[in-house]
């Protein structure tokens, strides 16, 4: 993505945290340079060997076909909203948007087994820790309805647009106006851009 300096999440640490956050996320494939997107949600997991996202896509979705060895893009929306140049004390200025996001590169590739079955219970119990244990036949079909994959991250790129180009009172303005939105994303926003240490 384009990725202005000023506006990069330098840590590694702070971009887990926000996939965590935000991981219902979109699994971006291109077989044949033909985009191709699922919506899902995914386990972010780092372990010894490095970080991984897991989650399983339906049989029928063609998309677990595409892995292999070129590289998968999984992105990760945060919060963001319009911004308003009626809102900056400097002039001229047009509409903008401000918002986070984080992209994440790596390889996929299929997993079975009690692996397949470890995924599925991390999705459970990270959404509806407090779901009823199902029937073992019913969880068999369920299990081969699915693909289940791990994705090795291989690169991480953060992306906070908040007004940083802006003079402080210009981004002062905007983080006051979008606190005071109805809408929950805009002042998610505006929680963003208050000034970090």
């Amino acid at each position: 993505m384009y990725l202005p300096a000023h506006h990069r999440m330098e840590d590694q640490d702070e971009g887990v945290r926000f996939m965590r956050a935000h991981s219902f996320a979109t699994l971006v494939t291109a077989p044949g340079g033909v985009p191709f997107a699922t919506h899902l949600p995914l386990l972010v997991q780092e372990e010894e060997g490095g970080l991984f996202l897991r989650s399983h896509l339906a049989r029928a979705n063609p998309q677990w076909r595409h892995f292999g060895p070129e590289e998968v893009l999984v992105i990760f929306q945060g919060p963001h909203a319009l911004v308003d140049p009626a809102w900056y004390a400097s002039a001229p200025n047009v509409p903008t948007w401000n918002y986070a996001v984080v992209h994440a590169y790596g390889h996929a590739r299929v997993v079975e087994g009690e692996r397949a079955r470890a995924v599925a219970y991390g999705l459970v119990e990270l959404h509806t820790p407090d779901m009823r244990a199902i029937p073992e036949d019913f969880e068999r079909r369920l299990l081969a309805g699915v693909v289940t994959f791990e994705i090795g991250v291989t690169r991480l790129e953060g992306k906070y647009k908040l007004s940083q180009n802006k003079s402080a009172q210009d981004a002062e303005n905007v983080r006051r106006e979008l606190s005071r939105s109805a809408r929950d994303h805009e002042r998610e926003t505006a929680e963003l851009m208050r000034p970090r240490e």
